[in-house]
Parts: structure tokens; C-alpha cells; sequence
């Protein structure tokens, strides 16, 4: 039997999942001592992502390839502004600084939004799933490092009870092996997919120095 799209997905870019996950500030937020303020900058990096992908998501949500994704119930972007606004203050917008890795992914997903949209459906893989994945942990680890009460700053990685969170991740996977995409698609969006773990081993290890610029 052929694997499927998810499958396929997950194949292509287990090394680079896997060297992304050891890039930059990621192995001393996985022990707990990354610093609150490189950890706000990391989620500040993160939510101008996430304000580039979620309404492209949306303005082409009747699309083929993103239409038969549960797209709405994993957004992210509403809880990560609240979590800034929770860990920073009032004007985390301006003055956490933005890596250039973050302001080129953004620009990506704004140049497919114009001249590939079926392409975000790999991006959406990346975060979405990532998300789910690791949400769990991440909260456990982020509350315990920064002293953290009940959803305070925590709220994007919140999507429910395990149960919930295992459906979710499920019924991703699912709906993307119902896309439907010839050979050529597929080959397209695990390229992409890898382009973005790629890209996100690049904010990773940007965010590990100090010459950021507030935004």
C-alpha cells in the first residue's frame, strides 16, 4: 500500500524536524533554562508567523487543498497575542524584536497566498501538528520554568484535554490524505514542508544571538 499524504509528509522531513528541534534556543527551552526574555522573543518570532499564515489560511479556505483541513478549531493566533500581552506587557508588538529568518517566512507565505495557496496546506502541517505534538509538554515545561499560573502566557499551547488534542491531530492527518493531490503535488508540498522546517532551524538559531532588532 502507497503511504499517504501525512505519511508521506512525515518522512520526508524527519531529519530536518529532528535537527530543527536541536537548533538555537530550542535545547535550553526543552531543559527549562531558557530565559523569560528569549522565550517572549521566541513567541513574539512565532506570532508574526502565525499573523502571515492565518488569514491566508482563511482568505483561501474554500481551496482544494486547504478546504477539507479542521483549519478553524487549530488557530493559534488570537491565544499567542494574549500570551504576549500576559509575559511582556502592553507593547510587546514593538519592542520585541523580530529575526530576519521570521520576517522571511512571513514573506513566503504572503508571496504563496498570491501565486500558490494550495502550498500553505504544507506550512499548516508544520505548525498545526507541531503544535499538537508537543503543546502538552511545552505548557508543563513553560509554566514550570516561568512560574506560571493556571493559562497565564500559556494559552497557545491549550488545545484541550489529551483526548481532545489526540482527535485533533487525528483528524488532521486524516484530512490530509483525503487532499486531493497527484504525485507532483505531493512532492511539492513535502519540499515545502521541508523548506519550512529549514526555516524554522534558521529563526531558531537567529533567536540563539543577541543583534535582533525591535520591530
Amino acid at each position: 500500500m502507497s503511504m499517504g499524504l501525512a505519511q508521506r509528509l512525515r518522512e520526508g522531513t524527519k531529519a530536518l524536524h529532528s535537527a530543527t528541534e536541536r537548533a538555537g534556543v530550542m535545547p535550553a527551552l526543552l531543559r527549562g533554562t531558557l530565559p523569560a526574555a528569549s522565550f517572549h522573543r521566541l513567541q513574539r518570532n512565532l506570532q508574526w508567523v502565525y499573523a502571515a499564515l492565518e488569514p491566508a489560511l482563511q482568505r483561501h479556505a474554500a481551496h482544494p487543498l486547504l478546504a477539507p483541513l479542521p483549519l478553524p478549531l487549530l488557530a493559534r493566533g488570537e491565544a499567542l497575542a494574549a500570551d504576549l500581552q500576559a509575559l511582556h506587557g502592553a507593547g510587546w508588538a514593538t519592542a520585541l524584536p523580530l529575526a530576519n529568518a521570521a520576517q522571511a517566512y512571513a514573506a513566503r507565505l504572503h508571496q504563496l497566498s498570491w501565486a500558490n495557496p494550495g502550498a500553505l496546506a504544507a506550512h499548516a502541517y508544520v505548525r498545526y501538528l507541531g503544535d499538537l505534538n508537543g503543546g502538552q509538554t511545552l505548557r508543563r515545561l513553560v509554566q514550570r520554568a516561568y512560574a506560571l499560573a493556571g493559562d497565564e502566557g500559556t494559552r497557545f499551547f491549550d488545545f484541550g484535554p489529551p483526548e481532545r488534542v489526540a482527535a485533533l491531530a487525528l483528524a488532521f492527518r486524516q484530512a490530509l490524505d483525503r487532499l486531493p493531490a497527484d504525485e507532483d503535488m505531493v512532492q511539492a508540498l513535502v519540499a515545502e514542508a521541508r523548506w519550512s522546517f529549514e526555516q524554522h532551524r534558521r529563526l531558531f538559531t537567529e533567536l540563539a544571538t543577541d543583534d535582533l532588532q525591535p520591530a
